[in-house]
């Protein structure tokens, strides 16, 4: 028991508009405790939307690379590197992107995309010239169209990207049972 205490405790009319002890930041005990919830729901929410379109990107690389793969590839299941002779299974080709997949614009594009062998792919990011050359010998300026397109910025929307998984996996569907 504190008689003689000094110290006065003061109700005042706080920014919360209660006529309370100054809790936290001008508000009382009721209203921080609320507003601090529902700031930690709202960055929570926050890393829930960016885990979920980081997902979607990623499922939509991995369905969209199998679609390049077996666009490509003949019966048995070969493909020929887009850049060099070589020929190797569907598992160990890789989907090379002419326009890095970074820009989102193109990343999804198949006229951006052709199967590539592993040393081509990553020889690919210091020489873009031999991909180039292939691509422009198959489609008369297509390389020019693809920088001109990489140019634009591209952020699409969660449903965007779900109309592309749902469309890239009824293609791939639809390649695989033609084989």
């Amino acid at each position: 028991m504190v008689h003689n205490s000094t110290i006065i405790t003061k109700r005042k009319n706080l920014k919360c508009g209660h006529f309370d002890f100054n809790f936290s930041k001008g508000r009382c005990k009721q209203c921080a405790t609320i507003g601090s919830t529902k700031e930690r729901i709202s960055k929570h929410e926050a890393t829930i939307e960016d885990e979920s379109l980081q997902n979607l990107i990623a499922d939509l690389d991995l369905v969209f690379s199998r679609y390049i793969r077996n666009l490509y590839a003949d019966k048995k299941g070969m493909v020929q590197c887009f850049t060099c002779p070589k020929i190797l299974p569907i598992s160990e080709i890789q989907n090379g992107h002419y326009i890095h997949r970074e820009d989102l614009g193109t990343r999804f594009l198949p006229d951006n995309c052709r199967p590539q062998c592993p040393e081509c792919n990553a020889r690919h990011n210091d020489d873009k010239e031999p991909f180039r050359q292939r691509l422009e010998a198959e489609k008369k300026g297509i390389t020019d169209y693809l920088q001109e397109l990489s140019r634009e910025v591209c952020k699409p929307t969660r449903d965007e990207l779900k109309q592309l998984l749902i469309e890239y996996r009824y293609k791939l569907k639809l390649l695989k049972q033609s084989i």
